[in-house]
């Protein structure tokens, strides 16, 4: 064996340790960089299920305002059964304006909903209230089968959809 080969097998890595030392800092690196990866995905997810479920909401509320426009349009008297879903952490109010839901009817052709701590609003072209014609409509997470019915307030013979939800038993 030459002198070079010998010197070239003295140097390798099985006997050099330069590289085992510097293999804990390379662990290290390759952890950070894998945590930094994960919290990407994690925000890319977490973004993509918050619009769908700003899309979800607002195709209920699109399903809602059609119907209630409809019906309001026609006058007092007709009355329209829907299946809505209203995905989770989303509540949506027909009839009002954030923290100011005390202000109904004046606000009554308003509507938003609140994700978390965001809030989306719209604006309709029906006047919205509760079942009992004296506030706002307030629907929670979850499926839904709610009724929407025009009904005239005699105070000031105002067109107003009454939504109020229909019970769940016997189905």
């Amino acid at each position: 064996m030459a002198l070079w080969q010998k010197k070239n097998l003295n140097t390798s890595i099985f006997v050099d340790d330069r590289a085992s030392d510097a293999l804990p800092m390379r662990f290290t690196a390759a952890a950070i960089i894998l945590l930094v990866l994960v919290f990407l995905s994690w925000t890319a997810i977490s973004a993509t299920m918050e619009k769908k479920s700003i899309h979800d909401t607002e195709a209920a509320i699109s399903i809602i305002d059609s119907n209630a426009g409809m019906i309001s349009a026609n006058g007092a008297g007709s009355r329209v059964t829907l299946d809505i879903n209203i995905p989770a952490k989303v509540t949506l109010v027909l009839g009002g304006v954030p923290d100011r839901e005390e202000k109904w009817p004046e606000d009554a052709r308003n509507y938003y909903f609140r994700m978390d701590s965001r809030q989306f609003m719209g604006e309709s072209t029906a006047s919205y209230s509760n079942e009992y014609l004296n506030g706002t409509a307030v629907l929670g997470p979850g499926s839904h089968k709610i009724t929407l019915e025009s009904v005239k307030r005699t105070s000031d013979n105002r067109i107003f959809v009454k939504v109020y939800e229909n019970s769940r038993e016997g189905q």
